[in-house]
């Protein structure tokens, strides 16, 4: 499994750990920590597991985010012209947005419904823990942006909430991720 080399190392370090006794705790040989850590190999999931635990840090801290592709949560609602949620949305922060998926169906939020979401910098300064927001992905490798909806966990995680199609935990610092707004409904 690819890992987030600079990552634990980094951990590693801080923890005063030498490569040697990370590798003993882990049961890997020394050689295959330095090349995992080196980006030149890879663990089980198994070792991935006992690396965060001996680090002391959840799992998914040591996956690699930048490269995660994440499919669009939503597309931007344009309401029709000369309607008055046209007009509203014209003069406001406010903007509409067409669900695409059932990542918050826990919330009661479904595929095909539409949302607003408030993209001031007041009400972005406002996310809370339990927070919706509308927020952007950037794929590292292609550039590519995806709207992503997603619950805030403080302090810097994003999160979904369904029945059948959890996705895997985003951590905003190791992930090309910002948030674009806050979901008023």
């Amino acid at each position: 499994m690819g890992m987030s080399t600079n990552r634990i190392k980094q951990l590693r370090i801080e923890k005063g750990l030498t490569l040697g006794q990370l590798a003993e705790k882990v049961g890997l040989s020394e050689s295959h920590l330095s090349r995992v850590e080196a980006g030149a190999r890879g663990v089980k999931l198994s070792k991935l597991g006992a690396l965060a635990k001996v680090l002391g840090v959840p799992m998914i801290e040591l996956m690699p985010q930048d490269s995660f592709e994440h499919a669009s949560d939503l597309a931007p609602y344009v309401p029709p012209k000369g309607s008055a949620v046209e007009k509203a949305l014209a003069s406001s922060s406010q903007r509409m947005f067409r669900v695409l998926s059932g990542v918050l169906s826990e919330l009661e939020i479904n595929e095909n419904d539409l949302i607003i979401a408030d993209c001031s910098k007041g009400a972005i300064a406002q996310v809370v823990n339990g927070s919706l927001v509308v927020a952007e992905a950037i794929n590292t490798r292609t550039g590519e942006k995806t709207l992503l909806l997603r619950q805030f966990i403080a302090p810097n995680l994003l999160i979904t909430n369904s029945e059948g199609q959890n996705s895997i935990s985003i951590h905003m610092l190791r992930a090309k991720v910002s948030i674009l707004g806050l979901v008023i409904r």
